[in-house]
């Protein structure tokens, strides 16, 4: 599995805090199927400035640490950019972070309760600029969740959605779960990741959500919201989603992924 959304990168956000901490963070997921981790800490300005080159520096340093830790995971560099007005430009020249610094692909984040005037009008100057926008946590985000059709518009201009393994197994309450559901059953999430914080509350595990998501989509297509999409994503490849199969009651599909 492949989770593009994590604040594995230590003492740079409201993440992981020691570069111990991500140790052990990188080795839980490991031990959960995920294999490779992208590191996405906020990027946003007078909160958390963590430009391109900062982050590949960071990245690099732990890449090194887990290395000599004989932790089975691939790192590469990422950011959770929150919207601001020239995020086009940012991008173009280098100072905000893609997906695996691919250029192409960006993990957007919004608020969660006030609406961005202008929000589709900038989805699709980043589509014109051959820039796929992933929208970090749609089913946390009020103004969606008392519209949907607020979202779908986005959705329809180009942009991905990323739902989050907690919202889906009730971390974030009822609520939120409920909305999570009915995100992916109208097959409006195209990603499922941790958003990861620690190895506590909020850890880098992707199984039971992908396990969740079996149970509403099918057991093909929660494989390719773990595997083969966020991957094409940080290839800076656009996908498509498959049409969704009846869900199976059998034996866990994880457990035949992994031959267990």
């Amino acid at each position: 599995m492949i989770d593009i959304h994590t604040h594995i990168l230590p003492g740079v956000d409201d993440g992981v805090k020691t570069e111990d901490d991500a140790v052990e963070f990188a080795r839980m997921a490991a031990d959960d199927g995920v294999r490779t981790i992208v590191a996405t800490p906020h990027c946003r300005d007078g909160f958390y400035v963590n430009n391109r080159a900062e982050v590949e520096a960071m990245t690099a340093t732990l890449r090194e640490r887990l290395a000599r830790e004989s932790v089975d995971i691939e790192l590469v560099p990422g950011a959770e950019v929150h919207i601001c007005p020239d995020l086009v430009e940012r991008i173009l020249d280098g100072r905000a972070p893609t997906l695996g610094n691919n250029g192409k692909t960006l993990l957007l984040e919004l608020s969660l309760t006030q609406y961005p005037m202008g929000l589709e009008n900038l989805i699709f100057q980043l589509k014109l600029a051959g820039i796929v926008p992933i929208l970090a946590h749609p089913e946390r985000i009020r103004y969606f969740e008392d519209d949907i059709s607020h979202y779908e518009a986005v959705v329809r201009l180009g942009a991905y959605g990323q739902i989050t393994t907690g919202s889906l197994l009730g971390g974030f309450g009822r609520k939120t779960q409920e909305f999570s559901r009915e995100l992916v059953r109208k097959r409006l999430i195209h990603v499922v990741a941790s958003d990861a914080h620690n190895v506590r509350g909020r850890p880098p595990i992707l199984s039971h959500a992908v396990e969740a998501l079996a149970s509403e989509v099918g057991e093909e297509l929660a494989r390719k919201m773990a595997d083969e999409i966020p991957r094409a994503l940080l290839r800076g490849e656009d996908v498509e989603l498959p049409e969704a199969k009846t869900p199976e009651r059998r034996r866990s599909f994880l457990s035949r992924w992994f031959g267990r």
